[in-house]
This record gives structure tokens, sequence and C-alpha cells, in this order.
């Protein structure tokens, strides 16, 4: 039974990790692709934003990770 309490504990905090990178990384290229639409930029702000959400996204697991 511990055993069993051990891997959805596991599972669980896979799941957070996973959702904690890809939010940032979602609302980046949203952003990206609206800011590119508007101003009329090719993919500029799109790569910008990324970037960004890549680096929030791995910040926030690293935190997650280290409260554990």
């Amino acid at each position: 039974m511990k055993n069993q309490l051990g891997i959805l504990k596991a599972l669980a905090l896979l799941s957070q990790i996973g959702i904690v990178i890809l939010i940032p990384i979602g609302v980046g290229i949203w952003v990206g692709n609206k800011l590119d639409d508007w101003l009329g930029t090719g993919a500029l702000f799109l790569a910008v934003f990324v970037v960004l959400g890549v680096i929030v996204g791995f910040k926030n697991a690293y935190r997650l990770l280290m409260s554990e």
C-alpha cells in the first residue's frame, strides 16, 4: 500500500512538472503570435516569447523540484 502511494505521488509530481513547463511556453507562443500579427514583424516576437516561456517554465520546474 505504501509503495502504491509513493508511485502516485511521483506521478502527480511528474504531471505538475509537465504543466508548469508547458503553460508558460504556450502563453509565450500565443502572446508572440498576437504581437507579430498586430505589429507585422514576421516571427520576431514569437521567437522572443518562446525563449522566455522556456526559461520561465524550467525555472518554475526547478522551484517545484527543490520544494519537494
